[in-house]
């Protein structure tokens, strides 16, 4: 039995976004990998061998540092946390951190088991100000000026310690893989020159042309797109027990995610890249684990959420059956999705999608890949609680009527829903005939999908 001690980022989402603009979480993102992979733990463990090791069974997901004791002694597991934590705050000092130590034979069976302590450091809270506010956040008082930028937009900042660090990491990018910062968008770069043809590619610098990658008639919105598997502690058990027994023991959990974490979001990101592209149409904001969050083109959003939620499952199911773990139940992923300006604050969008990402799994209990969405120019800021989420399953029964109907004019659309919310069927029929869309209407209505969230759906439906 040994002691695993897990010390990582919390919130992880928040703090990325805690700065308004993309070089701003670029910045962090590429700090988060310096200060937790696994050769920054390495050499910050060194002289330490004897109490506490890293553990490479867990693998690497960016924002976690995963430990295994060698001394089961508190006091020895107490300052092999201030000593990681206090490395963590140098590098990261607008986040929150955490601790949670469990045992186990190993760590799988470590995480499938009870936690033994549990320890948090919230990040430092500026209840008042005493001078000015960083320019970039508005979280912390500035502490010094910069000058940030490029060309014509260059001008002097008043920054906070935690912006400072996320300038001085994000580079000047030409959002070509070798001239950024080690971080989520250049792994995303390298994976995808890896694939064939293997075409270099470049990513957005700005939500602005991100979205101008969009549809040309309408090109100024987003979709910020996050998305966290179901029931992988669930599969965390079940190969446990199926190894227990001698079947399935090269089967490795961590890597087995990560690999159908990234395979299936580099798919989704080739369904919705042009042939003739040489940008990617998205910004990775994280990836980790079975995590991924994203901003794509409103447009491409639904192509890129179906493909990456059917794509996790295939690869995922893939590798249990090359490990004769076939009989195993292979988890899905669920996601949250939410259309918006690309000058809205993305924070806002992220919260947001994360809120509707916990209804998806909830209200499906986590048994099916699931999508809950929010249009907020049409539907407010205010979280909507009474569109039902959508199995990935019913999205793709319902993708041609959807496409059928994204094809009519936009005033078609919303004269059918304005007839299913406050109109009989009698007249919504009438209406339908009339117009030659009586038997796509009827379908709808005999489907998973209303007729009236159908309408919402295609607003942001890419056609041909």
């Amino acid at each position: 039995m040994s002691l695993y001690l897990d010390i990582g980022v919390v919130r992880i989402q928040s703090w990325l976004s805690r700065a308004p603009h993309l070089r701003g979480r670029r910045g962090a993102s590429a700090m988060i990998r310096k200060a937790t992979g696994p050769a920054a733990i390495d050499e910050l463990l060194t002289g330490w061998q004897d109490i506490v090791k890293r553990c490479t069974e867990a693998g690497h997901v960016d924002g976690v540092v995963p430990l295994v004791m060698r001394s089961e002694e508190p006091e020895a597991v107490s300052r092999v946390e201030d000593h990681v934590t206090t490395h963590l705050r140098s590098l990261l000092p607008g986040a929150s951190l955490r601790t949670k130590l469990r045992a186990g034979k190993d760590w799988l069976e470590a995480q499938n088991g009870p936690l033994r302590a549990e320890h948090e450091w919230p990040a430092v809270v500026a209840e008042w100000p005493p001078g000015k506010q960083c320019d970039w956040c508005r979280t912390w008082p500035a502490s010094r000026q910069r000058m940030v930028g490029a060309k014509e937009k260059r001008e002097l900042k008043s920054l906070c310690p935690d912006c400072l660090l996320r300038e001085d990491h994000a580079g000047y990018s030409t959002s070509r893989r070798q001239e950024m910062a080690p971080g989520t968008e250049r792994d995303l770069l390298k994976g995808w020159e890896n694939r064939p043809p293997q075409r270099p590619m470049a990513v957005p610098d700005t939500s602005q042309v991100l979205a101008e990658l969009g549809e040309r008639r309408d090109n100024t919105h987003l979709a910020t797109v996050y998305a966290d598997g179901n029931a992988i502690g669930g599969l965390g058990d079940e190969v446990r027990e199926a190894q227990d027994r001698g079947r399935g023991t090269t089967f490795k959990l961590p890597a087995s995610i990560e690999h159908a974490t990234w395979s299936a979001l580099l798919d989704a990101v080739e369904t919705i890249t042009d042939d003739d592209a040489t940008m990617l149409p998205v910004i990775a904001h994280l990836v980790g684990g079975d995590d991924v969050l994203v901003s794509v083109p409103a447009h491409r959003a639904w192509a890129f959420a179906h493909t990456l939620q059917t794509r996790f499952s295939e690869y995922l199911g893939a590798r249990l059956a090359e490990a004769d773990l076939a009989g195993i139940t292979t988890p899905t992923i669920s996601t949250g999705v939410v259309f918006h300006h690309h000058k809205s604050p993305l924070s806002s969008a992220i919260d947001l999608a994360e809120e509707h990402l916990k209804r998806a799994k909830k209200e499906h209990r986590g048994l099916t890949a699931a999508l809950a969405w929010q249009d907020v120019t049409h539907d407010g800021p205010l979280p909507v609680h009474d569109r039902p989420s959508v199995s990935v399953k019913d999205l793709a029964a319902s993708w041609p009527e959807l496409s059928r109907l994204a094809d009519c004019g936009g005033s078609a659309r919303a004269n059918l829903a304005a007839l299913a919310r406050d109109g009989g069927h009698a007249e919504l029929m009438r209406h339908a005939k009339r117009i030659g869309l009586d038997e796509l209407v009827r379908r709808l209505i005999d489907g998973p999908v209303s007729l009236e969230h159908a309408v919402g759906m295609t607003r942001w439906w890419r056609t041909a």
